[in-house]
């Protein structure tokens, strides 16, 4: 009959024990979360109004251009341009092409971009001129690039236009791929 007490003893004491460790693991943790720092709230956007920006490549530029406004995202990967002009699309640090666009997309890592709205390029240096009118574009600044997914109209100075279903343009080359046209064509 004496083991009994002892033994429930020692149950009341390992009871009480693990009683008193919970109540103090739960008062330590909440005494270490009370003189935390809240989370730093999330950087908005920042917004650049009137300036200009440029892709480079090692040791030539890419591409730049004039702008209203860039918006950017927080760690400044992407940035949104508004209202593009004066864009210049180098080759071999000459200027190639000549951009305006409503909006640009900038990839700044790899100085890749997207161009939509309202969107026109020239040739610059070359005869004969050309201008290309479209929608959209895609400039891939490894390759060197430029497409033109959406249909396209083609200036030449010529009596009319042509119209293509897309193009693209090699800057390095001076290749132009056109697919689905459609108008008068004068081969010099």
């Amino acid at each position: 009959m004496g083991g009994r007490p002892t033994s429930l003893r020692l149950r009341t004491a390992l009871w009480i024990a693990a009683f008193a460790l919970t109540a103090f693991l739960a008062a330590g943790i909440y005494l270490a979360g009370r003189n935390e720092l809240p989370a730093p709230p999330a950087n908005p956007a920042v917004v650049f109004r009137q300036g200009s920006a440029n892709g480079r490549r090692i040791s030539f530029p890419s591409w730049s251009a004039n702008y209203d406004r860039i918006v950017t995202n927080q760690d400044q990967t992407v940035l949104n341009v508004d209202g593009v002009r004066d864009g210049l699309i180098y080759k071999k640090g000459k200027p190639y092409l000549r951009v305006s666009a409503a909006h640009f997309t900038v990839d700044t890592l790899s100085h890749d971009f997207a161009a939509a709205g309202r969107l026109r390029v020239e040739t610059v240096g070359t005869e004969p001129k050309r201008s290309f009118e479209t929608t959209s574009a895609v400039w891939s600044d490894a390759t060197q690039i430029l497409t033109m997914a959406q249909p396209v109209r083609i200036d030449t100075g010529a009596d009319a236009p042509l119209y293509v279903a897309s193009l693209s343009i090699n800057v390095r080359t001076g290749d132009i791929v056109l697919h689905k046209i459609a108008g008068p064509i004068r081969l010099k």
